[in-house]
């Protein structure tokens, strides 16, 4: 196999993933079911992807970058906590099952792993946040992640809506 079908194959592979993911969550997702909609052997996605939770990673990849990168455009919003908390919600809620992963993720594995600039970004907000007065002195970065990621996993089993959910979350951690 070339080069180029190992790059078309990985490439194959992360599109079906996320419309799997889509369909039935991540938790749920079966990998021979990803290998076989994608047209390659379960070998080739072993390959590339040595579990499924590196195969998440790389899926939310782009959309976690994206997310690390609004910390920086929040830093002036007057409300920037609030905000990074809707994004974390929203974030977490539009990959059907990352919550349930999340809370299973191995800590050294990829997908925590690519979460890390996600988790530096909550913590600065935060910092930033308990020394203008903005919320509880003793809320940590990590009580925030979980919070948001309870608030994702609740709306998908069911009739809870984020926005709710977030405004009433957020009044809560203000002193």
């Amino acid at each position: 196999m070339s080069r180029e079908d190992a790059r078309r194959n990985r490439a194959r592979l992360i599109e079906v993933a996320a419309e799997v993911f889509a369909e039935v969550g991540a938790d749920a997702a079966s990998m021979n079911d990803i290998a076989r909609r994608a047209g390659v052997g379960p070998g080739t996605l072993w390959r590339h992807f040595p579990n499924k939770d590196a195969l998440i990673a790389e899926v939310v990849g782009t959309s976690l970058d994206a997310l690390a990168a609004l910390a920086t455009d929040l830093r002036d919003h007057p409300d920037f906590l609030r905000e990074w908390l809707t994004a974390l919600v929203t974030h977490i809620t539009q990959h059907r099952g990352l919550a349930a992963r999340l809370t299973h993720a191995p800590t050294d594995g990829p997908l925590s792993t690519r979460c890390h600039p996600v988790e530096q970004a909550t913590a600065d907000l935060v910092a930033r946040a308990r020394t203008q007065g903005m919320v509880r002195p003793d809320l940590t970065p990590a009580e925030l992640i979980h919070l948001a990621t309870a608030i994702a996993w609740i709306t998908e089993t069911t009739p809870a809506t984020p926005p709710r959910l977030t405004t009433l979350l957020f009044d809560g951690l203000t002193p």
